[in-house]
């Protein structure tokens, strides 16, 4: 199945690069197929064999790249090799990567860590916490506080001045002076610095060149727990460029159809619309080029240029070769207000979650069985428009968004089932057994938990790949056991895949923070991928809710 399948966590780009590579003392010649900002495919001429979890060098002259890299897969073609490699360190130069496409990537992961951006003597951090951005500082002058505060007019020329010239005391942060001179009210503190760090962030997308990098850790204390959206800032960042010739580099061709994206994790993001955004996007129906919507747009060719390349750039808008959504029924849903979460939405969600395992998939979306496609289709937009998780990431109660996901994979399978016609006659055979009595609809819970009883029997017989898939699939099931996230850890292990292994056990630290096996066995992985410090942390930890465990121990008494 698609979602059990290695994820890449960044979007892979295209670039022709021709150099050699030292392996063992021999120089072969290779080639770049594409790259991330964590990983490259490349092939290599005249080698057979390269051994997984190698760690080689690569040189590319033109890239500035000159990194480190662990081989994570191989492909023989005749007696050439095509490689997967990870970089050990995540980084490089800005005008390869486009910073939408990576702050996207990280919103739709589970990192926790902190992106780095260097242009000359200006250093910008943006703060990542389960993939949601929390938080970002800067060494840029125009960045500090009381300059963005007088930009937003939160601050008149006179108390700028004051401020300015108050010596400032060690240990005495900015925020405080201001609420003491009555400059900000105590409540207002919170949007000030959450204005800062938006400002600093979209501050980049001004950036032309620079360095970047994604330091995979825990985060620092001065990192203050905001939670800002990925794909709002991206909008509204690239809204602000005024350079033609960027748009010019990410602008489609005059003769390009655009449409609205089939994937609804694209579509419903939590983006601020303006009046002039919504009406560019009304004119998106899956016929018109390019051209012909900057000619009939009521608001210049410039700013309607901005709007749909900001619309490419959060992916709600894509370039294909045929038609995704020609209902226009559909398209009124996605330019419909975003609503306000309330505590009628929270029960709403609750009610639904306490049900939606018994409702089969016409009630989930509201729809009787000879429901037309176009019915469906608007049924499946708008409960994907209320319940997509990424609307709904600054909800803080993780249970909340934990049922929200849930929720949506569920719908989105009521949909690709209804929605195509074999799939929705067998669905439909299936209902009527049911109503006879001959079968019996399993919970996903009870499936979850035979899945996970497959994978330990898988695991036991040494079969740590079928395992791994076992367990993957109890977890896509039922998310929130923590048992099922450490086996899968164990089983990557056993594969020697620490990357994945420790993504897979932090998420069991997440989930179960006091277990002092999990973090251990969490220690263990770090060691192998050489965190030596973050290994020594961690099992200080599990040594603090378990003195005697003996994994912890050993592992203190290495480091």
């Amino acid at each position: 199945m698609e979602f059990f399948q290695d994820r890449r966590l960044f979007k892979r780009y295209k670039h022709k690069a021709d150099f050699y590579i030292n392996i063992k003392g021999d120089s072969f010649k290779a080639s770049m197929i594409d790259f991330s900002l964590s990983g490259l495919c490349i092939f290599i001429e005249e080698i057979r064999d390269l051994s997984i979890n190698s760690i080689i060098n690569i040189k590319i002259e033109d890239m500035n790249l000159d990194i480190q890299s662990r081989v994570v897969w191989t492909k023989k073609s005749e007696n050439n090799l095509i490689v997967g490699l990870e970089k050990l360190l995540f980084d490089g130069l800005l005008r390869f990567y486009h910073l939408p496409d990576i702050l996207l990537d990280l919103q739709r992961s589970d990192s926790t860590g902190v992106l780095e951006l260097i242009d000359g003597p200006i250093y910008k951090k943006i703060f990542i916490k389960d993939g949601v951005m929390v938080f970002a500082a800067s060494t840029h002058e125009e960045d500090r506080l009381e300059e963005v505060l007088l930009r937003a007019g939160k601050l008149t020329n006179d108390q700028y001045y004051q401020i300015a010239g108050i010596p400032k005391q060690e240990g005495q942060p900015l925020g405080k002076i201001l609420i003491e001179r009555g400059f900000l009210k105590p409540e207002e503190l919170i949007w000030a610095v959450k204005h800062q760090a938006e400002e600093i962030i979209l501050s980049l997308f001004r950036w032309e060149d620079g360095v970047v990098s994604f330091i995979e850790g825990s985060l620092p204390d001065e990192a203050i727990p905001l939670k800002l959206s990925a794909a709002n800032l991206i909008f509204q960042g690239i809204k602000r460029i005024n350079n033609s010739e960027y748009f010019k580099n990410i602008c489609p061709a005059p003769d390009t159809i655009l449409y609205y994206s089939s994937e609804p994790l694209h579509l419903f993001q939590d983006i601020h619309f303006s009046g002039a955004d919504r009406e560019v996007l009304s004119l998106i129906d899956g016929t018109l080029t390019l051209k012909e919507i900057l000619n009939i747009s009521a608001h210049g060719d410039f700013l309607t240029m901005k709007i749909l390349c900001a619309m490419l750039s959060t992916r709600m808008l894509e370039v294909k070769g045929e038609r995704i959504l020609e209902d226009r029924g559909v398209v009124e849903i996605i330019r419909e207000p975003r609503s306000n979460i309330d505590s009628a939405f929270i029960r709403k969600v609750d009610d639904l979650y306490s049900r939606y395992q018994s409702m089969d998939y016409y009630t989930i979306l509201g729809i009787d069985r000879n429901a037309s496609l176009s019915t469906i289709r608007k049924a499946y937009y708008k409960s994907a428009k209320e319940f997509h998780p990424d609307k709904h990431f600054y909800i803080e109660s993780e249970t909340i968004r934990d049922k929200l996901t849930k929720l949506f994979a569920y719908i989105t399978d009521a949909y690709r089932t209804v929605s195509d016609k074999e799939e929705k006659r067998r669905y439909d055979e299936k209902l009527k057994e049911i109503a006879k009595g001959t079968t019996v609809k399993e919970s996903k819970t009870d499936t979850a938990k035979l899945r996970f009883e497959e994978g330990k029997a898988a695991f036991k017989k040494g079969m740590y790949q079928d395992a791994a898939e076992f367990f993957g699939q109890a977890i896509y099931l039922d998310s929130i056991v923590p048992a099922y996230h450490f086996a899968l850890g164990r089983a990557y292990v056993k594969q020697k895949k620490f990357r994945e292994a420790e993504k897979a056990m932090s998420k069991a630290v997440k989930i179960d923070p006091y277990n002092a096996d999990y973090l251990a066995e969490l220690g263990s992985i770090y060691e192998e991928l050489g965190l030596k410090l973050r290994a020594k942390t961690t099992f200080e930890k599990a040594l603090k809710f378990d003195p005697a465990n003996k994994r912890a121990l050993e592992g203190s008494r290495n480091g």
